[in-house]
């Protein structure tokens, strides 16, 4: 074996063999679970006003171990969480710069994920020590979607990668959905930040009414900001259903393609009923959490959609036969 096969990345050049192995992919998909539990768990302290169960940063009042008031517990547990996505995160790269070096949507999006991570534990603790500001818990709430995006991009990159390709062909990145799934992805991530508005500045009670306000209450600033968030919200509807039906009858879709674009639907047609219920009930805290695990659901499903089903092998064409297989 030369040694220029021995100090680039592993993959396999076996026929319709995988270039990743079970280990990477056991991690990635790890991370993903664990960063969509960070999410709903996080906005389950907010919606339950635990997040100053802890008035310290990063010890909750001095303790290393779970104790305290059941607010207390909500925001600690938070905190661990956090801690076991960061190390998932840490371990996604370092795995990604030892097999992935050359593959650059799973390198970059697992390096931007670690990141993201990083991000996230600034705006955590800045969170705690303004004493849970509203524009400090948006942000947090905002940082936390895109590090769950760049996740499952890793993912992905991982799960659909397929074999190395043909050195006489060139290489592709096939996306289904095409450019839709891109713009679905924006129009989603855009929605939620005006949710983030709506919630944190006292909007969701300033509508009784859905989709229409009816007989708004609040002022009309917080009236205007309601409708913001719902003309959002039938933008993002038009785009991700384009986006998911293109997916579903494109030619280059396979049964995985058809089965996320279906799923992005379902979770889509779910995100608009808890949003109904949370408008015409007064946004009850339980309502308002299920509302964004399911929104999140759906911004993986939706950034999914965008990630293209082959990396960019371009390098990798040009790799040396002897490459030894990934384990």
């Amino acid at each position: 074996m030369s040694q220029r096969s021995r100090t680039q990345p592993q993959l396999t050049t076996g026929p319709g063999s995988a270039p990743y192995g079970t280990g990477l992919r056991a991690v990635t998909a790890a991370s993903l679970v664990f960063a969509y539990l960070l999410v709903v768990l996080g906005d389950t302290v907010r919606v339950t006003e635990s997040g100053m169960g802890c008035s310290s940063w990063p010890l909750c009042d001095g303790h290393f171990g779970l104790s305290g008031s059941y607010h207390a517990l909500l925001e600690q547990s938070h905190r661990y969480l956090a801690a076991v996505v960061t190390v998932f995160a840490a371990a996604t790269f370092a795995a990604a710069w030892y097999r992935a070096r050359q593959d650059r949507l799973v390198y970059r999006s697992a390096a931007s994920a670690l990141a993201l991570i990083g991000v996230q534990i600034v705006l955590g603790a800045i969170t705690v020590l303004t004493h849970n500001a509203g524009w400090t818990v948006a942000l947090h709430l905002a940082g936390a979607w895109l590090g769950v995006g760049a996740v499952t991009v890793t993912a992905l990159g991982v799960w659909r990668a397929p074999a190395v390709p043909d050195p006489g062909r060139p290489s592709t990145r096939s996306v289904p959905a095409g450019r839709l799934g891109l713009a679905a992805a924006v129009a989603l991530f855009a929605l939620s930040v005006t949710g983030m508005l709506v919630l944190h500045d006292g909007a969701s009670n300033a509508c009784q009414g859905w989709p229409a306000c009816g007989r708004g209450t609040g002022p009309a600033t917080l009236v205007v900001l309601q409708y913001l968030h719902r003309s959002f919200a039938l933008l993002a509807t038009v785009i991700i259903t384009a986006a998911a039906l293109r997916a579903m009858l494109s030619a280059s879709a396979g049964l995985a393609d058809r089965m996320l674009a279906g799923g992005a639907l379902a979770l889509l047609a779910a995100t608009a009923a808890f949003g109904a219920i949370v408008a015409t009930t007064g946004a009850p805290p339980a309502e308002q959490d299920l509302h964004l695990a399911v929104a999140s659901a759906l911004w993986i499903a939706v950034v999914a959609l965008a990630t293209p089903a082959a990396a960019d092998r371009a390098a990798i064409r040009d790799a040396p036969a002897d490459l030894v297989p990934l384990q």
